[in-house]
């Protein structure tokens, strides 16, 4: 061997322990390059009746919340706390309700402990320093939080101690033995004051349950890089804030799924996924000389938003849904994370509506930024199978400045999905209506956005343009994307602002197009879409 090839090998050799021993998306790239398949956190045992449970006290929470989790892996009488549109979807569970305890009292941390504490092996005891890391040691042992003040409760119900976290921080979590037997391919990022919420995902799943607290980027991947390729994440990061936590999970190759205030995961996960179908009408034949219009609301990937506001009366509950064409996003967790809450949105659709899968795969991530090639490809065959179950054929992209990068070739060669609507994290119709092909599947970006505050993007404003637009089908100028922001609206004087009636300002917005200028469904769009 010549001196310059041992000095090339030398070299090389001294880079990658720097990358493999560091922390970082190089070295987390080197040590996993081989991801395996991810799969969304399911209950081992379906329901067949529900304990109807008010929203728990701060006390009561963590316990409410773990054995909930405890109780969708070992019994068909499971926990249900009332909370969000639970009254519109909690139907399509079929499973029988129980409102009270026998004597009609309500349920209650203590009631449900004495009644199915036995379903836990053990309880963990914690106190306010340690809760955090009580929910991901619940897990591992699927032991029932308490607190010292139903500490008697459980040793009442026949129950051992565990363990006692008390004082545990993450770092002392970290140093046991039981961190190394978490999941590595769930996790909840979650501050443990908003229990129950995510506590009996975690508890069920057997997953970490923690929160960076930190605005560095650096940090945060040092808290989630023990996770595989592939992982999905529950919750949301508001100190690192939307854009940071999402290109951090990117980096390592993962998905967020925002679902921080979202309760009940746990137990309507167990439920099997019904045969969802689209109601959406045929498309019309050729319409001649019209701009082509395609309306979609945005958000569609908060998974807490689908189970506590999406059927409200500004937006799929308005009164004015169905009375023309439009696009409504649906998560690809949703039929298996919380298939009873698809089947009701499924089940009130109108002709008029059509579901497309949001936003960028599996959860919310930005695919230019993943560093695994091979994960972005598993990562892009689980979400064409998800999106099979939904019977959705559109996935929604939204990317940082991506919309050139080879990973949404990836994403669109995938079979079952017919085209992808670009939206950029930036300024949402930032590549303004340009289209690309990857064979025969058109990756559309959004020409438009209708977003109180920002100058141009009024409903009147955007309606003028449109207006003036072309209309000969030839034209690739002919066809606009418009993504409606699901937090901008008209409010009672029906001025366009943040957090009005988002349903209203689409209508007025339609309400002042032409003659010349047509509204269609998104694979209709998709389809006739010149580029």
């Amino acid at each position: 061997m010549n001196k310059l090839v041992r000095i090339i090998l030398a070299f090389w050799t001294c880079i990658s322990i720097l990358f493999t021993s560091g922390f970082g998306p190089a070295a987390r790239y080197l040590k996993n390059i081989d991801p395996a398949p991810v799969a969304y956190p399911r209950a081992a045992v379906e329901a067949r009746r529900l304990l109807l449970v008010g929203y728990p006290s701060e006390s009561d929470a963590l316990t409410v919340g773990s054995l909930q989790g405890i109780l969708a892996n070992t019994s068909e009488t499971q926990i249900f706390i009332r909370n969000g549109m639970y009254e519109d979807y909690l139907p399509y569970t079929g499973a029988g309700l129980v409102p009270t305890q026998p004597d009609g009292a309500a349920w209650d941390a203590a009631s449900l402990l004495k009644e199915y504490g036995s379903f836990a092996k053990g309880y963990v005891l914690c106190d306010d320093a340690g809760a955090a890391a009580a929910v991901s040691v619940a897990g591992v042992l699927q032991a029932v939080i308490v607190t010292e003040a139903l500490e008697q409760t459980a040793v009442e119900a026949g129950l051992a101690k565990c363990e006692d976290v008390r004082g545990w921080d993450d770092a002392a979590l970290r140093k046991s033995g039981y961190f190394k037997k978490l999941n590595d391919k769930i996790a909840v990022e979650q501050p443990v004051s908003y229990a129950p919420k995510l506590v009996d995902l975690a508890v069920m799943a057997g997953a970490y349950f923690g929160f960076s607290d930190s605005a560095d980027m650096k940090d945060h991947w040092k808290v989630f890089s023990f996770l595989k390729d592939n992982a999905v994440i529950f919750g949301w990061n508001p100190v690192l804030g939307e854009h940071d936590t999402v290109q951090s999970f990117s980096e390592m190759n993962m998905c967020l799924i925002p679902a921080d205030h979202g309760c009940n995961y746990s137990t309507l996960s167990g439920f099997s996924a019904p045969e969802l179908r689209q109601k959406t009408a045929e498309p019309a034949e050729s319409a001649g000389q019209k701009h082509t219009v395609c309306l979609m609301m945005s958000d569609g990937d908060n998974l807490q938003w689908m189970t506590n506001q999406y059927a409200d009366g500004a937006h799929y509950g308005s009164a004015l849904r169905g009375g023309f064409p439009m696009g409504w996003g649906v998560p690809a967790s949703i039929a298996s994370v919380a298939s009873p809450v698809a089947d009701f949105l499924f089940d009130n659709m109108t002709a008029n509506d059509e579901f497309i899968t949001h936003i960028s795969g599996l959860g919310y991530t930005f695919p230019s930024g993943w560093n695994n090639p091979a994960a972005l490809e598993i990562m892009a065959k689980q979400l064409a199978e998800n999106m099979a179950k939904t019977d959705t054929h559109i996935a929604a992209v939204l990317d940082d400045h991506g919309f050139d990068s080879k990973a949404l070739d990836t994403l669109a060669s995938q079979d079952g999905i017919d085209a992808l609507f670009y939206v950029d994290y930036q300024n949402y119709a930032g590549y303004e209506g340009a289209v690309r092909p990857v064979g025969d599947t058109p990756i559309i970006s959004a020409r438009y956005r209708l977003w109180a505050g920002l100058e141009g993007c009024s409903p009147e404003e955007i309606a003028a343009k449109i207006n003036a637009a072309p209309t000969d089908p030839a034209d690739p100028d002919a066809y606009s994307l418009i993504v409606v922001h699901a937090w901008s609206g008209l409010d009672a004087d029906g001025n366009f602002v943040e957090g009005g009636d988002t349903m209203k300002a689409v209508r007025r917005f339609v309400d002042a197009l032409d003659e010349n200028v047509r509204i269609v469904t998104p694979r209709e769009f998709a389809e006739v879409v010149k580029y």
